[in-house]
């Protein structure tokens, strides 16, 4: 695990990142085993020797464990990494400035140490902080405590106790609605949700939570009003209330164009926001609408940021480009915005960011599919397949062998969907969760519609339609549906028995 970790670690190092560590740290006379397997996994770059890695450091060094220099290599890289957005992200410089208050605490020099609180409270009520401005102001009101109050009248004391206290509250609120918007967000997930007055029964207490939320305490933070509008697009969603939604998804963007001085950075909150409105959009059918928020995806993938982030906006930008053109049945145009990006392509046996990557490599096999090259197709899902061994937990992944068998089951190779089907229930069985459109889809595969009469497919068709009636309260199956509709695969099928 710590090797295909490290690897990771590793290939996701920008050019710059990958400079400076072999200047910072590779010393004169020092050992450098360390080095040479980090220079032995940059060599692996776009390579799917990975499990060599570990035999031809051995060779190189036959004296030196392979597992402690990984593990040493691993902490070094990480140490430079942090140190590095240290000097960039306030987040990070926040946290060093606390590390570097309570030594000097601890080595009696408290005007330091106060010195330092001071600049991290500063920066906590500019970002709206409240765990950070509540850490530094019980640090502060502790060592004031130990000296005794030096100088320091009760209302003086008061006043940095209330501070302290309304940062608790206001961290409690935001607690409150990341709390219901996961619950919210965990029973619309569920295996089955109920439909009309039982609905509304389940989730009226979030609903009513919700409202209690914000109609106290403070409702004025970026945070407060973020999880708010999430809450209501994903409820709006839920009921069909799909132009108010997109109203509010659009409300939710404004608020973060307003507040770029709030922004992590580089600004992964704003492109998880964009991601999950995105994936909500196309879930729904909306793909008209998603050219909106791919154009605020593709500024963030333009700006001056690392390449880690910007590597992550392109492989967004894209897939969520992929998902309108397919939706809106362009399927000339997806091989268009293909070979318009093909520098940023995955490169071949790459493992960055493997489920985004995979995601990605699904959405190219899909184009490819719809496009009738069934080759070309193969080739990327068995290539997104092969990189995400460790994938089996994500969806995308479950999703991509389904199609893979797609693939295979229009080039006819039939055994090979026997062997494939087996190795997929194996493989899930110990999830201890199956889908009734995964056990349509291998019925399907081994009657062959193709081969078969109308009397022998009419109970899978039949099969067919009840699970398209039940889909409006099958959360889970949607889930699969909204990767590729394999239900209107099957619809295309059924003029030719």
């Amino acid at each position: 695990m710590l090797k295909q970790d490290l690897k990771k670690l590793v290939l996701s190092l920008s050019g710059s990142e990958r400079r400076h560590f072999k200047s910072g740290y590779a010393a004169p006379g020092a050992d450098k085993d360390y080095m040479n397997l980090f220079d032995l996994m940059c060599k692996e770059d776009g390579k799917d020797l990975a499990d060599d890695i570990e035999s031809r450091f051995k060779k190189a060094h036959p004296k030196k464990s392979f597992d402690n220099t990984a593990a040493y290599l691993y902490k070094v890289l990480t140490d430079m990494l942090v140190q590095m957005r240290i000097d960039h992200d306030n987040w990070f410089y926040s946290h060093h400035c606390l590390m570097k208050a309570q030594l000097c605490f601890e080595r009696s020099i408290p005007e330091r140490g106060l010195k330092e609180l001071g600049k991290i409270k500063i920066m906590a009520k500019e970002r709206q902080d409240n765990l950070m401005h509540y850490a530094a102001s019980r640090m502060e009101l502790s060592s004031l405590s130990e000296d005794s109050f030096p100088d320091l009248s009760e209302q003086q004391l008061v006043d940095l106790q209330m501070k302290a206290k309304r940062s608790l509250q206001n961290l409690r609120q935001t607690h409150e609605h990341y709390s219901l918007f996961e619950l919210l967000n965990h029973r619309l997930r569920a295996q089955d949700i109920p439909s009309g007055d039982q609905a509304d029964k389940k989730l009226n207490d979030l609903i009513l939570s919700e409202l209690s939320i914000t109609t106290r305490g403070s409702q004025q933070s970026f945070e407060s009003k973020k999880l708010h509008l999430l809450f209501q697009a994903f409820f709006l969603s839920r009921i069909g209330d799909y132009s108010s939604a997109l109203n509010i998804f659009k409300a939710l963007n404004v608020l973060f164009e307003q507040h770029p001085q709030l922004w992590s950075w580089p600004p992964y909150d704003y492109l998880s926001a964009l991601d999950g409105i995105l994936d909500s959009l196309r879930s729904i059918g909306y793909h008209e609408e998603m050219d909106f928020f791919t154009r605020k995806i593709q500024m963030l993938s333009t700006g001056n940021y690392p390449d880690h982030f910007l590597q992550a906006a392109r492989q967004s930008l894209l897939i969520y480009e992929l998902n309108a053109a397919i939706g809106k049945k362009d399927y000339a145009g997806a091989l268009t915005l293909i070979e318009k990006n093909k520098s940023f392509l995955p490169k071949s046996k790459q493992a960055v960011n493997s489920d985004k990557q995979l995601e990605l490599l699904f959405f190219l096999s899909v184009s490819y599919f719809l496009n009738k090259d069934l080759h070309m197709a193969n080739k990327y899902i068995a290539l997104g397949i092969l990189q995400d061994k460790q994938g089996s937990k994500h969806l995308i992944y479950r999703v991509s062998r389904l199609l893979r068998m797609v693939i295979h089951f229009e080039m006819d190779n039939l055994d090979y969907l026997e062997y494939e089907i087996r190795t997929h229930k194996r493989l899930f069985h110990k999830t201890g969760k199956s889908f009734a459109l995964e056990r349509l889809l291998f019925q399907v595969f081994l009657s062959n519609p193709r081969r078969s009469s109308t009397a022998k497919m009419r109970p899978i068709w039949k099969k067919q339609q009840e699970l398209k009636d039940k889909l409006k309260r099958k959360a889970d199956e949607k889930e699969l549906l909204k990767y590729f509709d394999f239900l209107a695969w099957m619809d295309a099928l059924k003029p030719q028995i």
